[in-house]
């Protein structure tokens, strides 16, 4: 959804292009919104790229997403393919450097990442916790209503979701 935030991405270095992730979806949910009124077909939002924490979940679907695509949270489950390293969605190129391959090592089980019980208290595990706990605090009782609530958002345009790049010094964080 937004241009360059997912962690092995490098859109943003390479091509001087980006969209931060909330505004991505703030305008996908409107032309989504608009669309639905117009025709009666509701399409759903996923947002995509940079999501590590239940907090960058939370948000997602505030800023109007109706549901998420994780890679580095999973990347990062024992049960993963990568044993700890993810490469993200990006294709390479001999012409145009596109993505890295980083480690993000692996932190617990995909249970613990998804539902808990927490081994780690940086937000990476219980996603699925952190997006009740969230709703509940914001009084929201459903997708719908957490999609309504007031968003303040600070864009952190060449941060955002580069956390394993700069930690290794790799990509863009070199």
């Amino acid at each position: 959804m937004g241009i360059g935030p997912g962690a092995a991405c490098t859109s943003r270095g390479v091509l001087g292009v980006g969209v931060p992730q909330a505004t991505a979806i703030a305008d996908c949910a409107a032309a989504r919104d608009d669309y639905y009124k117009e025709t009666g077909n509701y399409i759903p939002i996923i947002a995509d790229g940079g999501l590590i924490t239940g907090g960058d979940i939370c948000k997602c679907i505030a800023c109007g997403a109706d549901g998420v695509m994780i890679g580095s949270p999973f990347a990062r489950a024992a049960e993963a393919p990568g044993r700890g390293y993810h490469w993200g969605m990006a294709t390479p190129s001999p012409v145009l450097p596109r993505g890295t391959r980083i480690r993000v090592a692996t932190t617990g089980s995909l249970e613990q990442i998804l539902i808990g019980p927490a081994g780690l208290d940086d937000g990476t595990h219980n996603l699925l916790g952190a997006l009740k706990t969230s709703m509940g605090t914001l009084g929201a009782k459903n997708i719908k209503e957490m999609q309504q609530v007031e968003v303040v958002i600070a864009p952190s345009l060449l941060t955002e979701g580069k956390v394993y790049q700069k930690a290794q010094q790799l990509g863009m964080g070199k």
